[in-house]
C-alpha cells in the first residue's frame, strides 16, 4: 500500500487544480458550477400592455464571474473561456385584471427561450400572477440572456419588486 502526500496539484501550465489546508479541508477548481448568479428587481417597475418588457434587474445578490450588468443593459453575459450548457431560473410576479393573461421569459441574444405562463384569470375577479420557470441552455463566450414580461391587460402594470429575478449556473460535465 502507498500514500502520496501533497499539498497541492497543479496542471502542467502550474495552475492548482487541487490544493489541501492539511487538515482534510479540500479546495479544487476544476468541478465547480461556476459562473454563477443572482439578479433581481429591487423596486417595483411600470410594463405596458401587449409589449414585452425587459426587467430591469438593478441589483446582483452573488456574480461569481462579473458577467451581469445590473446598471445599463440588465443582462448576463458569458464570460470569455466559460462555454457551456446552463441552467437559468427565472420569476416574476404582476397583478392580473378580470380575463387577461401574463408571462415571464428568457431571450438568449434577443430571441425567447423560456416562457413561463399565468393563464386567464375569472372573468369576475382579479388576482396576482406569479410565473416561475426554467430552461438548459447552450451557451457561447459573449451570448447573453434577459428576463422580461408581458401582459394584455389594457392598462400599465407593475413588475414587482423582490420576485422578479434571473438566476443561473453553468453544468459541469455536460
Amino acid at each position: 500500500m502507498s500514500i502520496l502526500k501533497v499539498n497541492t496539484i497543479q496542471d502542467k501550465g502550474g495552475n492548482t487544480i487541487i490544493s489541501s489546508d492539511g487538515s482534510g479541508n479540500l479546495t479544487q477548481s476544476f468541478a465547480a458550477n461556476t459562473p454563477s448568479f443572482l439578479a433581481y428587481l429591487s423596486s417595483n417597475q411600470v410594463f405596458s400592455s401587449g409589449a414585452a418588457t425587459k426587467i430591469q434587474l438593478d441589483t446582483v445578490s452573488w456574480d461569481s464571474d462579473s458577467g451581469f450588468d445590473n446598471t445599463t443593459n440588465y443582462r448576463y453575459t458569458i464570460p470569455s473561456g466559460k462555454a457551456g450548457k446552463y441552467i437559468f431560473n427565472l420569476s416574476g410576479r404582476t397583478d392580473l385584471a378580470i380575463d387577461t393573461f401574463s408571462y415571464a421569459f428568457i431571450k438568449k441574444n434577443g430571441l425567447s427561450v423560456e416562457r413561463s405562463y399565468q393563464g386567464t384569470v375569472k372573468p369576475n375577479a382579479t388576482g396576482s400572477s406569479y410565473m416561475v420557470s426554467s430552461a438548459m441552455v447552450d451557451m457561447s463566450a459573449g451570448d447573453y440572456v434577459e428576463l422580461y414580461m408581458y401582459q394584455n391587460s389594457g392598462s400599465d402594470q407593475l413588475a414587482y419588486a423582490d420576485y422578479c429575478s434571473l438566476s443561473g449556473f453553468r453544468i459541469i460535465g455536460a
